[in-house]
């Protein structure tokens, strides 16, 4: 007797659609820096949205105002790169040089009973910092390793540039691209929703901008008044540590702790005890006036969502992984509220 047999019929249809997911999938991984660098121009955009519908409405153009925001920001970071670029390059390259020696003095100047058991621990710390200064050496004589490292790429961080530009220049031009593929029936949900991405995208930005310029100067001055020789690296790299939740402050705050306490023990307990100061200040008073309903998401979401995208896309991971979660909180909201 035999058994009865089953037949798969494939069509034509499902099979090119099935080829079509697949070739949309390879070209998503072949083109994703420029998708994501085409989003962190649209959070650019989404930033500025508010400041020149303010000006629209003051009956200044955006043919005036986009090119005028643009010219005064260029100038701004072209003056801060000018005073800041000599003096950073000049303090990494110093710290390459010179930590070896530092980390040498400071352990000799321990009493052996107080390194103890850790002892052990030392050549696996002196070959960890024979790496760093390689990477401090290598960042300090190239200032285009060093842009590359952070931007992606002199031609990447143009590109979002220019298309934030643009974005910028024409009202709601992400609203009715996307409109312009959605079915007659659904234009108006998508324009709503995008609007309110467009919101949260832009109060994200400014709110980010603000905490790191905070953290970033505070820490600068806070150095400074003890004498560090590197307060202007270590203000930047905090300032920039700002963007990572919960993690990046303890980073910062573990660096203060080591490079100055190089000099001085005591100066580097008072810089991270301040420093930690100024971590409440903003978690209690900064951060619930700037950041509030801005993301609206659990914290240990944001602080997972990171650290993925940072394992699976480096610093574009970092960048974007905030904002690309608030897009999907925001659709899945409304998922939510459909369903209930």
């Amino acid at each position: 007797m035999h058994e009865p047999r089953t037949t798969i019929d494939i069509s034509a249809s499902t099979l090119l659609r099935v080829l079509a997911m697949v070739g949309l999938v390879v070209l998503f991984f072949a083109i994703w820096q420029i998708l994501a660098g085409v989003f962190l121009a649209i959070v650019i955009s989404a930033a500025l949205e508010p400041t020149l519908r303010w000006l629209e409405r003051h009956r200044v153009h955006r043919l005036v105002s986009v090119p005028a925001i643009y010219l005064v920001a260029s100038a701004m970071i072209a003056g801060i790169f000018y005073a800041i670029i000599p003096t950073l390059f000049a303090e990494v390259r110093i710290l390459s040089q010179e930590l070896p020696g530092r980390i040498d003095t400071f352990f000799a100047g321990l009493d052996s009973s107080e390194l103890g058991n850790f002892s052990v621990f030392v050549p696996s710390i002196e070959q960890t910092l024979i790496g760093l200064q390689g990477q401090l050496g290598a960042i300090g004589g190239d200032v285009f390793t060093f842009a590359s490292s952070i931007f992606g790429g002199l031609v990447s961080f143009f590109f979002v540039v220019v298309v934030s530009f643009y974005l910028s220049l024409e009202r709601d031009a992400v609203q009715r691209f996307l409109t312009s593929f959605t079915p007659s029936d659904h234009r108006e949900y998508v324009a709503d929703l995008w609007r309110r991405i467009q919101r949260r995208l832009g109060r994200w930005l400014q709110a980010q901008f603000v905490l790191a310029v905070f953290i970033g100067v505070s820490s600068f001055i806070i150095l400074t008044v003890l004498g560090s020789p590197f307060a202007l690296t270590i203000g930047i790299v905090a300032g920039f540590l700002e963007i990572i939740p919960i993690i990046g402050p303890i980073i910062a705050g573990v660096l203060m702790l080591g490079v100055v306490s190089l000099d001085s023990v005591l100066l580097g307990l008072i810089a991270v005890t301040i420093y930690t100061l100024l971590q409440q200040v903003e978690q209690a008073i900064i951060i619930p006036a700037v950041m509030s309903r801005v993301v609206g998401l659990n914290p240990l979401i944001i602080l997972v969502s990171v650290l993925v995208a940072a394992e699976l896309a480096g610093m574009w991971g970092i960048i974007l992984a905030i904002p690309l979660v608030a897009v999907l909180g925001e659709i899945m909201r409304d998922v939510q509220q459909e369903e209930a």
